[in-house]
């Protein structure tokens, strides 16, 4: 066990912006009393304790700095888990609330309990687990200052709740609480969920939701195919690099609705064919290496001959999508964007030369 309650009381404050004679008059002592707080020569009153916790905005516990042993908590909470995992519900369930007795303050405890009436509560369809899961992760919340898993946040811990309120029927909760905490659109999925399978809802409401949360299918699925091509590249696993590649050129192909006119998914597409020809390259199947590199070449001639940055062309478009309006970072056009991949350094260089035959017989028809 460790006390450490001059040092988080000192730590806190000045966290608060407060001065010494700031706190001391807010808790109603004197400016010598919260001094010797903080120099440890006197201990406040376990009231005045309750009262800095709940101007701090931290648990009892997390002000007082008290630390139960490590490992008793983590075994119990992996004990928890790994019962969630074999879907022993009831036994989980069981340890759970002993765990909750012992250790009420401790996010871990707390947070894991949460999850598990969650999982329990969705596969037995149960309100009263339900309500308990909310009531846990309600908590958890005030014991965030002990998280230190990046992928836990408030954010996180309120979509969770979103959508316990939801379960239960409550979608207007649930979804008042998602809008609240839809950072970056990070709930626009569920909240279109929401709003469309629900009949009290005019299905108009979802379409801002609806659009921004295709718009971060499309651009998380760039992001993590490109992220794939990278990897296997960076292996020497060219053919499943361009795997990765050519699946995202299938995609973005597949929501054209007119796969024949222009769209503004072919200023991504064009690229994905050159660098397509330079894994050929590398994988010594030569007789890909032209084609690949004449399709992108294509592509992006047609792009730049009528560039688009609008959605139209795009299926699943909803609601005021006209206004809507596409951007990247490839260049300014696509024939450039292409240019730049395939001279970058160490880029074989007769990708360059069947780039410029391209390029010349494309003149040479002009004239």
């Amino acid at each position: 066990m460790k006390l450490s309650l001059p040092a988080n009381i000192s730590k806190l404050r000045k966290e608060h912006s407060m001065t010494q004679e700031q706190l001391a008059e807010a808790l109603g002592v004197t400016f010598a009393s919260v001094s010797k707080w903080e120099r440890g020569v006197a201990t406040p009153e376990l009231n005045l304790i309750a009262e800095m916790a709940d101007l701090f905005g931290v648990s009892f516990d997390a002000l007082v700095g008290y630390e139960i042993q490590n490992g008793s908590v983590t075994a119990l909470e992996e004990r928890i888990h790994q019962l969630q995992r074999e879907k022993k519900y009831d036994e989980a369930i069981t340890e759970a609330e002993k765990a909750l007795i012992r250790y009420p303050n401790d996010f871990r405890i707390v947070y894991r309990a949460g999850e598990l009436y969650a999982v329990a509560s969705i596969e037995r369809s149960n309100e009263k687990l339900l309500l308990r899961c909310i009531e846990l992760l309600d908590q958890s919340i005030l014991l965030l200052s002990q998280n230190n898993d990046p992928d836990i946040s408030e954010v996180s811990i309120q979509n969770e709740i979103a959508q316990c309120y939801i379960g239960l029927g409550k979608h207007k909760e649930g979804i008042e609480i998602l809008k609240k905490y839809n950072v970056g659109g990070v709930h626009n999925a569920l909240i279109a969920m929401a709003y469309t399978g629900n009949p009290g809802f005019d299905v108009k409401d979802a379409e801002p939701y609806m659009a921004g949360a295709f718009g971060n299918i499309l651009t998380s699925a760039a992001r993590t195919m490109m992220a794939y091509a990278n990897y296997y590249f960076k292996k020497e696993n060219y053919a499943s690099s361009r795997d990765a590649l050519l699946w995202l050129v299938d995609l973005l192909q597949g929501i054209k609705i007119d796969k024949n006119t222009v769209a503004y998914v072919d200023k991504v597409i064009a690229p994905c064919y050159s660098e397509c020809a330079n894994l050929s390259l590398l994988l010594g199947e030569w007789e890909k290496v032209e084609p690949y590199l004449c399709r992108a070449y294509e592509i992006a001639k047609s792009f730049d001959a009528e560039p688009t940055y609008k959605v139209g062309n795009i299926k699943f478009c909803v609601g005021d999508f006209e206004k809507a309006t596409a951007y990247d970072d490839l260049g300014e056009s696509a024939i450039s964007s292409v240019v730049k991949q395939i001279t970058q350094e160490n880029r074989d260089k007769r990708l360059i030369q069947i780039w410029k035959t391209l390029a010349q017989e494309e003149s040479s028809e002009v004239k």
